[in-house]
């Protein structure tokens, strides 16, 4: 059996759900899910990135928006945080910021606020 996991469901996360780019996946039986290649409608995941979590770039010497290197490790984290948040609202059927909680590390189908 694994071990319990925990974790803290932010309004980012929220955001990022909510832009999810889902679409109808035909291979097998079909299923819902979000499009890997545009989670959030374009190709640039980094512009879509900073546009729906509001994170102010600079303007290089181009005229490109350019991101701090903490600013792209944590808007990829978030995103790559997506997985267990989008489990989180699917089992609790909420879009609530919080501490969640699983006893079931394995499946994580069982998540509850603490």
């Amino acid at each position: 059996m694994s071990e319990p996991k925990t974790f803290e469901l932010t309004e980012e996360h929220l955001k990022l759900l909510r832009s999810a780019n889902v679409r109808w996946d035909g291979n097998e039986n079909g299923a819902p899910a979000i499009d890997s290649k545009r989670p959030y409608g374009n190709s640039n995941l980094l512009h879509d990135l900073a546009e729906i979590l509001e994170v102010e770039g600079f303007i290089d010497h181009e005229g490109d928006e350019r991101y701090s290197a903490t600013q792209v490790e944590d808007m990829e984290r978030l995103h790559a945080e997506t997985e267990t948040a989008l489990q989180i609202v699917l089992a609790s059927g909420e879009f609530t910021p919080g501490t969640y909680q699983t006893s079931d590390g394995a499946y994580s189908c069982d998540w509850r606020r603490s």
